[in-house]
């Protein structure tokens, strides 16, 4: 009797609460989607983020890696609406801003790049100051 007790307390701890086989997963499904990204997989990397995503849908980090691989893949929409997603969830996390920027400052909107990457330093988030200069000087030149 004792050993079932331990096997079913086992078993409510890995399964029911939060930590347990979903954490696992979404590590594993987060780990697989960067290595995509980074072989230039992205439709398979989009798939180990958004099954991530299932387990953990409130998760800040899991929507910026996602708009990560959609910007890779130049779905641009798609990338801000994650990043805006992620700053929703936690406005203090400053990853989703710098990455917004870079969008912005590829699609030549260089005053809402230099808000964000602003915004993005501010809550910590390490920006090259010399890049954070140029989209400066890009914005005034667009005035």
């Amino acid at each position: 009797m004792r050993r079932f007790s331990l096997v079913l307390a086992w078993l409510c701890a890995v399964v029911l609460l939060p930590g347990g086989i979903n954490a696992q997963d979404v590590q594993k499904y987060v780990q697989q989607g960067i290595e995509k990204c980074e072989l230039g997989h992205y439709d398979q990397a989009l798939k180990d983020f958004n099954d991530a995503l299932k387990l953990k849908p409130n998760d800040a980090s899991l929507y910026d890696l996602r708009g990560m691989a959609y910007r890779c893949k130049n779905m641009v929409d798609l990338a801000v609406k994650d990043f805006n997603k992620a700053m929703e969830l936690d406005p203090k996390f400053g990853r989703p801003y710098r990455n917004r920027a870079m969008v912005y400052f590829d699609k030549g909107e260089f005053d809402k790049s230099l808000a964000d990457l602003e915004k993005a330093k501010s809550l910590g988030y390490k920006v090259d100051p010399d890049f954070l200069k140029m989209v400066a000087r890009k914005a005034a030149e667009k005035k």
